[in-house]
Order: structure tokens, then C-alpha cells, then sequence
């Protein structure tokens, strides 16, 4: 088993770091999506343009601000195995792709409430986001079976 620097370890640790920042980024864009849809909701009912309950489920706003978090929680199983397989495993390569996959996730969050989720599903925008993650996952997967296979 290769051993690991120092230094890779204190990198990895401020990707850990950056990536607990893009998780609780996650949690304050959510919460943010239901003070906005809660204040419209109050003023369309005000204006007496919905007679409706307040209901979650049919926000965009919410969804948005729903799918950053649960869609954060579905994919850091993989990144944090992956991830730490790597540089515990298959010698800390390209230990700097942490750094993309950190963006990325504090970028769908904002993609999300610019309209990369909606109730039709999502939109190409939110691509931008999830894409450059794939392919962090995919890299570290073939990194850790390079290694472990040969």
C-alpha cells in the first residue's frame, strides 16, 4: 500500500473542510427557498390569488431548495468512499479533483434556484453542476481500479 504525505493528508483534510461548508451552503439555500415560498404564499393568499394550503410539494422554490440537500446527502456516500479510497489506497492521485467536486456542490444549489430543478424534473442548467461531479466520481473510480487491479 503506497504511503501518504503529510501534506496530502492536510490537503485532503481542507477538502473535507470545504466540502462540510458545501453541505451546511446546501442547508441555508433550503432554508432561504422556504422563507421566499412561505412569503409568497402569504401574499398570493393575501391578494386572494390561491385559496390553497401551503404546500411544499408544489413550490419550485421548495423543490429546489429540497433536491439541493437531498440530492447532496443521495451522492456523499460515493464521494466520501471514493474520495478517501484514493488517497488511503491508490496513492492520493489527483487529490485536487476534491476541489471540483466541492464546487460543483456549491454550485447546484444555486443552479437549482435559478431553475435547474423544477416540477417537470431538471433543466440542462443544472448540468453545469452535476456533470463536472460525475466526472470526479468516474476518475476516482478508475484510479482506485487501476490501482487495486493491477
Amino acid at each position: 500500500m503506497p504511503t501518504v504525505s503529510q501534506e496530502v493528508l492536510r490537503e485532503a483534510g481542507r477538502v473535507m473542510l470545504g466540502y462540510a461548508a458545501s453541505f451546511f451552503f446546501a442547508i441555508v439555500m433550503q432554508l432561504s427557498a422556504k422563507i421566499r415560498a412561505v412569503q409568497k404564499f402569504k401574499k398570493d393568499k393575501a391578494a386572494g390569488t390561491t385559496k390553497e394550503k401551503f404546500n411544499r410539494y408544489t413550490s419550485d422554490t421548495m423543490l429546489a431548495g429540497d433536491r439541493s440537500v437531498g440530492n447532496f446527502i443521495e451522492w456523499q456516500g460515493l464521494f466520501l468512499v471514493l474520495f478517501w479510497t484514493n488517497v488511503l489506497v491508490a496513492g492520493a492521485q489527483d487529490v485536487w479533483l476534491g476541489w471540483v467536486y466541492v464546487g460543483s456542490r456549491f454550485l447546484y444549489p444555486i443552479l437549482a434556484q435559478l431553475g435547474g430543478i423544477k416540477q417537470g424534473g431538471p433543466m440542462p442548467l443544472i448540468f453545469l453542476a452535476t456533470v463536472p461531479g460525475y466526472y470526479v466520481l468516474f476518475h476516482y473510480t478508475y484510479l482506485i481500479y487501476r490501482t487495486v487491479f493491477n
